[in-house]
């Protein structure tokens, strides 16, 4: 990287203010986007903290694709004077001239409150309640195990309207004796969560080796497996009796070639810990075998373990240093939630169990900025490792060509806290999904609320939208105008260095504008590593998206229509909504079927990815109604044998 011979423009810096002081040692860095994206020739930023303005004691040096527009360190800084700047270059490498620095003071909590080893989770509350009325402080606990019975009040740490508190576990341990929540925070600001393991004793899911398969009546026999609980022993698994299949391995990966759900009609005990259970569909005994593991993945929502760790609103939100050994439910969740950060988070299987997570490892909703997640290991999670998205919302009511009403009240926003909220300069999507076609995208002008509805007013009349509930039983098939907040797409996401491996779905389901997917591992996923669809009520197309240096390695185990890298949109053909794609220098290996399948984009290039294609009957990129799409310098290698090539099974 030299300075550049033409200059490029000057970086201009947003936050933190010139000489603000935080007690947050994580603080995200802004700046405005000066560069344009270009798939074609991708610039990026360099950003340095320095400890002196001379920056000859650099702590922190990044450079990002210019997709992306703010920073997020890997690592926390001491308490001390900081010096930040912030600096252009061109897809050739020629650096601009660096923006004028700011100076940023991290400073030390003002108070200190202790939590003794043998605290119950009553006596942990207080602590928490005493430290959060006098921030900014922090909360240390004493290293150690802390086995805690969340019956009563289901939430380690529940938090609403706190800012300016950390809180650092010192190393220990959290063991949750039944179904509960670990973190819930609520409209908090620059709060951070370290330094801790958390672990529900015994595991919240259960899980069978297959003993016998009866194909004729569809049963299988299963005993349980040591230290995990018996499905009579909770009601939860004859109410929710989604199940899944993984090999008999120390991975404990999807079964290759199998469905994405295995439900079961019912169970009785045959002995012991042998069990046997009726499938709903008994022909999928067909693709079962002893040796292979059931396991039943229920979502704990209503016993307090549903969104393990939830965010809901509020903005610089911290997870630093975690290892977590089990989710009732979905692990991380956020709605509304700007620049959350999740660092060097461990979500894991422990030895001898099956599954870390019964949902996704990462559920991201309605954010404006981020998430940003970096340096973690996902694995064995219940669902897809990350999914990034905006909520959908129905039209209330169409008072006027340029007016529409939203009702408050959406079933799947699921934090009714932020009133959707919408704002002057958002744009809102309307999308019409049965067709496939999006109908227009407008600007918003004004907002007015009432304890109903949203009256919206738009820069230009919209034709064509037809009224109607979004409601949850029908919701693929349901012809009412889907409306997304553009602006509120969890835009700005960066997921970066992370390793993802025995994923029952997607690595990365990702829609928005703006998002880097970057030098990350992907390893044994049901499906593929990076995928951008629209989910039946997630989100629409991929805008202004990187992705870059990932390794994907045999994905696709799942019997299903998916590549390495897949983008489309449902229904297919009648919009190009994926647009200024940058798909390069990523590795994919051991994939059945394409490599990389791109539907419904424009602007797109492919280069200098690598693929070992061991399907010679099927092309490693293949391209449906794009536009502009440019591949140069990719390498297919003809490697094999290779798995029989997934089936093409709808979502």
């Amino acid at each position: 990287m030299h300075a550049a011979s033409s200059p490029l423009p000057a970086v201009r810096l947003h936050e933190p203010a010139d000489g603000h002081e935080t007690s947050l040692s994580i603080p995200h860095f802004r700046w405005e986007p000066v560069l344009e994206p270009k798939p074609e020739a991708m610039p990026s930023y360099v950003i340095q903290i320095a400890t002196d303005k001379e920056f000859r004691r650099i702590v922190d040096e990044d450079r990002i694709a210019a997709v992306i527009s703010w920073y997020v360190p890997d690592k926390e800084l001491a308490p001390g004077e900081y010096w930040w700047r912030v600096a252009g270059v061109s897809a050739a490498g020629e650096r601009g001239p660096w923006s004028p620095l700011r100076a940023l003071r991290i400073s030390r909590p003002q108070r200190t409150f202790s939590v003794r080893k043998g605290t119950s989770l009553k006596g942990i509350h207080r602590v928490f309640r005493e430290a959060a009325a006098n921030t900014p402080a922090q909360v240390v606990f004493e290293a150690g195990e802390y086995r805690l019975d969340p019956r009563e009040l289901r939430v380690f740490a529940d938090l609403k309207d706190v800012s300016d508190l950390t809180i650092d576990g010192n190393g220990s341990a959290i063991v949750l004796t039944s179904p509960g929540a670990f973190v819930h925070l609520t409209n908090c600001r620059r709060v951070m969560v370290k330094r801790f393991s958390f672990d529900y004793d015994p595991p919240v899911y259960t899980a069978g080796q297959i003993v016998a398969v009866d194909t004729k009546n569809g049963a299988i026999d299963a005993d349980i497996l040591p230290g995990h609980s018996l499905p009579d022993e909770f009601e939860r698994y004859n109410r929710d009796r989604k199940g899944m299949i993984v090999t008999d391995t120390e991975d404990f990966a999807i079964k290759r070639g199998v469905q994405l759900v295995f439900p079961h009609a019912g169970f009785e005990r045959v002995q012991g810990r042998r069990f046997r259970f009726r499938l709903e569909n008994p022909k999928q005994a067909l693709q079962l075998a002893p040796g292979d593991i059931y396991v039943l993945d229920p979502r704990w929502i209503d016993e307090g373990g549903g969104n393990t760790f939830f965010v809901a609103g509020g903005e610089d939100v911290v997870y630093f240093d975690l290892t977590v050994r089990g989710a009732a439910n979905e692990c991380l969740t956020s709605f509304y939630a700007d620049y959350h950060s999740i660092l060097r988070l461990r979500l894991v299987r422990p030895e001898g169990r099956a599954l870390s997570a019964n949902n996704g490892g990462n559920n991201h909703h309605n954010a404006r900025h981020g998430p940003w997640i970096e340096g973690c290991v996902f694995e064995n999670t219940g669902d897809d490792i990350c999914h990034v998205n905006g909520l959908v919302m129905g039209v209330m009511a169409q008072p006027a060509r340029d007016r529409v009403q939203l009702a408050l009240n959406q079933p799947f926003d699921q934090f009714g806290g932020a009133f959707l909220d919408i704002r002057p300069g958002d744009y809102l999507d309307f999308f019409d999904r049965p067709k496939g076609s999006l109908i227009a995208r407008r600007r918003v002008v004004s907002v007015r609320r009432d304890d109903r509805s949203l009256d919206v007013t738009l820069d230009s009349p919209v034709e064509g939208l037809l009224v109607g509930r979004i409601a949850p039983s029908h919701t693929a098939q349901q012809a009412a105008t889907q409306v997304f907040n553009a602006s509120r797409g969890c835009n700005q996401f960066v997921f970066r260095r992370n390793t993802c491996r025995n994923g029952r779905r997607v690595g990365v389901l990702a829609k928005g504008w703006g998002g880097l997917v970057e030098d990350n591992t992907f390893t044994a996923l049901g499906g593929g590593g990076v995928e951008f669809w629209n989910a039946p009520f997630e989100g629409l197309g991929a805008v202004d998206y990187v992705v870059t240096g990932n390794r994907i390695l045999n994905c696709g185990r799942l019997s299903r229509q998916h590549a390495g890298i897949w983008a489309t949109i449902f229904k297919s053909g009648n919009a190009r909504l994926h647009r200024n794609l940058l798909i390069a220098r990523n590795e994919i290996s051991g994939f059945a079927g394409p490599s990389i399948l791109l539907r419904d984009c424009e602007n797109v290039v492919l280069g200098d990815n690598r693929i070992d294609d061991c399907t010679p009957s099927h092309e490693p990129i293949v391209q449906s109604n794009c536009a502009n799409v440019a591949e140069k310098g990719n390498q297919v290698v003809r490697t094999g044998p290779c798995p029989a090539a997934p089936g093409s099974e709808r979502r």
